[in-house]
């Protein structure tokens, strides 16, 4: 099973991590996953990912941020 790719967009401005994870996806193996580090819940992204056929998973952090799994449904 590939590695997890991660994305930390906590110290980024909007929407460069959206921006990121989409082009990511585009790259991401069959089987693999993406993590984004957000200090937000990206609901415009979980738009996109639910219209491209990925699945998402939230995780609240002991910090407040969110720690987003991504994969392909």
């Amino acid at each position: 099973m590939p590695e997890a790719r991660v994305i930390d967009g906590r110290g980024m401005e909007p929407p460069e991590p959206l921006e990121l994870a989409v082009a990511e996806l585009a790259t991401l193996p069959a089987g693999g996953e993406l993590v984004l580090l957000l200090n937000c819940e990206p609901y415009p992204l979980y738009a996109i990912l639910d219209r491209r056929g990925y699945r998402h998973r939230s995780e609240r952090q002991p910090d407040g941020s969110n720690r987003i799994h991504i994969k392909k449904a």
